[in-house]
């Protein structure tokens, strides 16, 4: 008996043993395979991955080197292998844009902007193309929101250049009081920089601000005094206001600076025109600044210019069409005194002066009217005429 039982339990230990033994194979065959399965699921993953940014970047390179379509196919081939991936989504987007595919590219940035409406990128990409699509309000919109959104990097120069890039979409767009405040806020916030302020001052002249782009020429002399185009621009501007003593100036610096050995250039054609009309007009202008002597012989220079401007143009007038009212005027105030009055006379009259230049520069002014624009030393009385500065009570 005691003997049988014993060769139960050697059987039963071996059956035991036998399944512990089946059962740590089957377990260790079981995590083999988990091994091997893992490591080559994730070999694969790591090989999508790697064939993702291979493609990537071959589509980077391609929109890099001017050649959206095959960067299209490239970055759709990196989205196969790494479905999501919101920067190869971005830059496919980008593709299709400068492809030329705008309605497409377009929805797919309104896709991405629905998940992130206040990215900075994606809402320039979308101004940039509601532009193309000549959608001026939804651009102007997008601008908008690409300068308040969120940016990453430095948001603070990324928000200037949208800023800008909206002005000039303005300015061509013939929106030019919204191009203005743009640029002034822009300036306003940004650093006091010779680039930027050159920038601002040319666009601020497109959008028909002379003066405000005066400002910002003035800023870039008084950090580069001797910058060439900066003088150049502020004195033509000078030139148009009618300041032609400070246009002078400035448009001799600008030549001094082009014509120095190290640059060795010459004034443009039309600023060195200016330059010699400034010059002859300061010798034209009767200043109050200069002596009684040097005035006085200014006013009655400037009186027989008028006068033979006048005397040609009642001839030309008359023999047009009989005598227009506005010349008639003018021959009855050619029979006054201011018409007359010699040099003793003036020499210590300021009064009779200043009523012989009103003469003269109404002569110059209404005869530009009926007869057409002067030329030589006329030309340059009736630009002193027209000038808040030079013409003085």
């Amino acid at each position: 008996m005691t003997s049988e039982l014993e060769n139960d339990w050697s059987t039963k230990r071996r059956l035991i043993l036998r399944d512990a033994l089946t059962f740590l194979s089957l377990a260790l065959i079981t995590a083999v395979l988990f091994a091997v399965t893992l490591f080559l699921f994730h070999t694969f993953a790591t090989h999508r991955q790697e064939l993702a940014q291979r493609w990537s970047a071959r589509g980077q390179a391609a929109i890099a080197s001017g050649h959206p379509d095959q960067a299209i196919v490239a970055l759709r081939t990196a989205l196969s292998y790494a479905p999501g991936e919101r920067s190869y989504e971005l830059l496919l987007a980008q593709a299709l844009g400068d492809a030329g595919h705008t309605e497409e590219a377009y929805n797919y940035f309104l896709g991405l902007w629905e998940t992130q409406p206040g990215n900075g990128i994606i809402n320039l990409r979308l101004a940039r193309l509601a532009a193309k699509k000549n959608d001026m309000q939804a651009a102007i919109n997008y601008y908008r929101a690409a300068i308040y959104g969120t940016w990453e990097g430095d948001g603070v120069v990324r928000r200037r250049e949208a800023r800008l890039e909206l002005a000039r979409y303005l300015i061509a767009h013939r929106n030019l009081s919204s191009a203005r405040t743009e640029l002034l806020v822009t300036g306003g916030n940004a650093p006091d920089d010779v680039s930027l302020s050159l920038t601002l001052a040319q666009l601020l002249e497109q959008a028909s601000a002379p003066y405000d782009a005066q400002n910002y020429y003035q800023k870039v002399l008084a950090r580069e005094p001797n910058n060439p185009q900066a003088l150049e621009a502020a004195g033509r501007l000078e030139y148009g206001f009618g300041y032609f003593e400070e246009a002078h100036r400035l448009l001799e610096r600008a030549k001094d600076e082009l014509e120095a050995p190290a640059s060795n250039q010459a004034l443009p054609p039309d600023l060195q025109a200016m330059l010699d009309a400034s010059k002859q007009i300061l010798r034209l202008a009767p200043s109050k600044k200069l002596p009684a002597a040097e005035r006085v012989a200014r006013i009655l220079r400037a009186r027989d210019l008028a006068k033979k401007r006048f005397d040609s143009c009642n001839t030309e007038g008359s023999a047009a069409s009989g005598l227009p009212s506005a010349l008639q005027t003018l021959a009855a105030r050619w029979k006054n005194k201011e018409a007359t009055l010699n040099r003793a006379a003036l020499m210590n009259d300021p009064g009779e002066q200043d009523a012989v230049m009103k003469l003269v520069y109404d002569t110059e002014t209404q005869t530009s009217q009926i007869c057409g624009a002067p030329t030589g030393d006329d030309a340059l009385l009736l630009m002193l005429a027209r000038s808040p500065k030079a013409v003085e009570p």
